[in-house]
């Protein structure tokens, strides 16, 4: 009677070899479940882990346009956790910092109590790709404003993160671990 849900089931999760996962589940995989599992079972601890997942969030959402690797490797390096879960986290959820950007500097301008600067997303990436270097002119001040946002924002955010995420990498390591 319902042989098209069968259908649709099969057509969704592959279950044979030959049928290959859409590619974002194998983007993640590669660049976030791997490189997680690797440190994992190599005996690092869960919380160093959780740590550099979170600083991937955090670099990730970073306001400034195209410099999220650079803060991600700046922020591995500083809290010492692992730069391939750091750098991956951040490379993933890159489409959050355009989401976040004009949030950021709202907040940041509600923050100091200033007028709101009046743009739009692709405004900013218009400027930015134009005209790099003189794009600091126009947007230099804002830019301050989002980036206060920004840590503003991940100085509440990060915390409630981490319990989470904690708990699934805890999760994750009890369900690799041979029973006995």
């Amino acid at each position: 009677m319902f042989f098209w849900l069968e259908k649709v089931h099969t057509n969704l999760m592959p279950t044979s070899t030959s049928q290959r996962a859409s590619w974002p589940v194998r983007f993640w995989h590669r660049k976030v479940r791997k490189p997680v599992i690797q440190e994992l079972t190599r005996g690092t601890s869960v919380p160093k882990v959780t740590l550099a997942c979170i600083l991937g969030l955090v670099s990730a959402t970073w306001p400034q346009i195209g410099t999220n690797p650079i803060m991600a490797l700046i922020l591995s390096w500083i809290f010492r956790c692992n730069k391939a879960i750091t750098s991956g986290i951040s490379l993933v959820f890159t489409p959050f910092q355009y989401v976040l950007m004009i949030p950021f500097l709202r907040f940041g301008e509600t923050l100091l109590g200033i007028p709101h600067f009046t743009t739009t997303v692709p405004e900013i990436i218009t400027i930015v790709v134009t005209d790099p270097i003189g794009s600091f002119a126009v947007l230099g001040i804002p830019l301050l404003h989002a980036i206060l946002g920004w840590i503003a924002t991940w100085s509440v955010a990060a915390p409630v993160f981490y319990l989470p995420i904690r708990y699934l990498l805890t999760r994750q390591v009890k369900a690799k671990e041979p029973t006995t």
